[in-house]
């Protein structure tokens, strides 16, 4: 007899895809379980089963979608032959092109983050996400500066806490005004900015 297939993953897949069409239709607060049960096909029961509530589905669609970004970032850190400047600018750029996919589902991860302004799961999540993107940037940098390709009078830590803002802030802008928010130039323009106020003076001719 031949062994029985587990199907948790793809029964997991199938839930956190119909979740994501329910969210993007009714919002998370009027989304209710049942809603995502029905779009997956499934028994509410069963639902239960995989995901105790919104919360905890919520919780693990965020960790997904922080993922590329950590995996990117641990990539790049361990790759030190190349220079930190260079790395940077591909972080940035790996960064937007995770980013420019999921645009019609932003507006949902903001009423995610929303949550994350109460104790529970998700905001463990988002604060989670956030504290290991700071330290694993925070590595990259000192790296840079420990090889005098950035300046050496710079934090790491608070730089990249300053580097963070500036991205996430461009995202809200763009999310709650895309009209008025062309995020790829911006993007790119932020990206070039900073990097130029991460290097170290030129050495003057003598």
């Amino acid at each position: 007899m031949a062994p029985r297939r587990d199907v948790s993953a793809e029964r997991k897949t199938q839930i956190l895809d119909a979740a994501l069409r329910v969210f993007a239709r009714k919002g998370f607060y009027e989304a209710r379980m049942e809603d995502i049960a029905r779009e997956a096909g499934l028994s509410k029961g069963l639902l239960y089963w995989y995901f105790g509530s919104k919360e905890a589905l919520i919780e693990t669609l965020l960790i997904l979608l922080f993922e590329p970004d950590l995996r990117d970032l641990e990539r790049l850190l361990r790759e030190p032959h190349r220079p930190t400047p260079e790395r940077l600018q591909e972080l940035a750029q790996n960064a937007l092109s995770t980013l420019l996919p999921y645009q019609d589902l932003m507006p949902i991860v903001y009423e995610f983050y929303a949550l994350a302004t109460r104790p529970g799961p998700v905001k463990k999540a988002v604060q989670q996400y956030y504290r290991r993107y700071r330290e694993l940037l925070s590595e990259l940098l000192a790296q840079g500066i420990a090889r005098h390709e950035l300046r050496p009078d710079l934090d790491p830590s608070q730089t990249a806490l300053a580097l963070l803002a500036q991205f996430e802030g461009l995202i809200l802008l763009w999310v709650i005004g895309p009209d008025h928010v062309d995020i790829e130039r911006h993007w790119h323009a932020i990206t070039q900015q900073s990097l130029a106020c991460l290097l170290p003076e030129p050495e003057p001719y003598p």
